[in-house]
């Protein structure tokens, strides 16, 4: 489940977006957005009508796009294809010129990492052994270089929404559309696919086919490597969010905890059994 960060009234031709929270600047950030998206290419995210403040709370109105979430039931190919073409279309909306005066989106990968190598030591309530191991391993990765690696600088900048929820694109049958860009910014390719793929609202019931997804977006090499790291960065980030008096454990069904436990650890085994691989696999790579 996802908590709201805002109210919205839907009219035939309008959207009116009330926020609950702004102290972060999440309305001018969707602002900022929307009015870039909508010069540089239209139709792509609702056109913005009025930006105001009513006592004090931003209100953003804008056009409604047509559209269904996704999110309800598993994708079609066709819908992962659609979301995959979104994307792209996002990534490339901007010229260089556009992203000189766009700041990094939330929680990037220097913020997210800085963030969870502190909340990963925090105090819970008891967990089973499984959950242990996994934050465990969650710890030594954090610490690790492989995250230092996310914290780096990188040449990729794109402009992304930021948000992982499916819920955002909105499909009409033919092509998807993109809301919700109060934490949009600059960002990188790996990152966006990783935040989308290890949502535990999109991987838990199952919703994606994350290989289509990915050999459609045609991934370079370099950064099929770097999004292995991102998976596992959202991976470490959930496991944490679903733990006992976080956010997301009284939200989702029981045991989703021990899955993203599982799952953490999994990708784990698969990236050491990468580096170094058995014998009989080595030899067979010979």
């Amino acid at each position: 489940m996802v908590e709201s960060t805002h109210d919205v009234v839907l009219g035939d031709t309008e959207v009116v977006k009330r926020y609950r929270s702004w102290d972060r600047g999440e309305a001018e950030r969707e602002w900022q957005a929307l009015t870039l998206l909508h010069h540089h290419c239209p139709g792509l995210a609702p056109e913005p009508f009025a930006f105001r403040r009513e006592n004090g709370t931003p209100v953003i109105v804008m056009a409604r796009v047509p559209g269904t979430p996704l999110g309800s039931s598993p994708l079609t190919p066709e819908q992962v294809v659609a979301v995959a073409k979104a994307m792209q279309k996002l990534h490339r909306a901007l010229p260089e010129a556009g992203l000189v005066n766009v700041e990094e989106r939330r929680s990037g990968p220097r913020e997210m990492v800085e963030d969870l190598r502190s909340w990963s030591r925090s105090a819970h309530a008891p967990v089973g052994p499984l959950v242990t191991s996994a934050e465990e391993a969650a710890i030594a990765w954090l610490d690790g270089l492989s995250a230092s690696d996310l914290v780096g600088a990188s040449t990729e900048r794109v402009f992304t929404l930021a948000d992982g929820n499916l819920g955002n694109f909105l499909w009409d049958g033919d092509r998807c559309r993109l809301v919700d860009f109060e934490d949009s910014g600059l960002s990188q390719v790996p990152y966006e696919v990783a935040d989308l793929v290890e949502h535990v609202s999109v991987w838990l019931p199952g919703l994606i086919d994350a290989d289509l997804l990915v050999d459609t977006l045609g991934l370079s090499s370099d950064q099929r490597l770097r999004l292995a790291n991102c998976r596992t960065l959202f991976r470490v980030y959930w496991l944490l969010m679903l733990l006992p008096g976080n956010r997301g454990h009284e939200r989702n069904p029981a045991g989703s905890v021990e899955r993203q436990a599982q799952r953490l650890l999994d990708m784990l085994d698969a990236s050491l059994g990468a580096i170094n691989p058995l014998p009989g696999d080595r030899e067979a790579s010979l």
